[in-house]
This record gives structure tokens, C-alpha cells and sequence, in this order.
């Protein structure tokens, strides 16, 4: 996918609240991050994930429950949503501006 702003190439990113939407991530690492998608509009390739949890709102919510109903059981853990998020962002710091 072409056309994003933000992108982060081999970063690692820790302890923090990611919002994919609007982003590039290739090759990036991410440990204990709570993940958060809303449109969709993001590119992941070559990432790995560790201990994160991922939250769905909006249109990627609305597709879970469609695979819910397809598969007849829920494809993600549901979050308690009084559990703290992480703060730490400290992302700005390591991503790529496109040109």
C-alpha cells in the first residue's frame, strides 16, 4: 500500500499504546502494546507481536463481530475497558516522514 505519511521501518516499540490506522509499520517489533485499529487503513509486513493486546472499534469492530457470527465463536479477546492503556508514546521520535 502506497500513500501512507507516518511510517516506521524495523523500529521496536514497547510498553505503548499503537493506533495502526494512517501508518506503515515493516519489520517492526512490538512487546506488551496495546494495538488499536479502527478503519483498516494501515500496512503490517514482516511485524511481530509479543504479549499485545489488540482493540477493534469502529469498522474493524463491525468486522469481528461478522467473523464472530461466521465462525460461531469470537476470533479476539474481549478487553476490560477500565484496564489501563499505556501511555508511553514515544513513537514520534522513531517514525519516517514520506517524502
Amino acid at each position: 500500500m502506497e500513500g501512507f505519511k507516518v511510517r516506521y521501518k524495523n523500529a521496536r516499540l514497547s510498553n505503548e499504546k499503537v493506533e495502526l490506522d494512517g501508518k506503515s509499520f515493516i519489520r517492526c517489533e512490538f512487546d506488551n502494546c496495546m494495538i488499536i485499529l479502527e478503519r483498516g487503513e494501515t500496512e503490517l509486513s514482516g511485524c511481530s507481536f509479543k504479549n499485545c493486546k489488540l482493540m477493534l472499534k469502529g469498522n474493524a469492530y463491525t468486522v469481528g463481530k461478522i467473523i464472530k457470527l461466521f465462525t460461531g465463536k469470537s476470533p479476539l479477546k474481549v478487553l476490560d475497558m477500565e484496564e489501563p492503556l499505556f501511555e508511553k508514546l514515544p513513537l514520534e521520535e522513531r517514525k519516517e516522514e514520506a517524502p
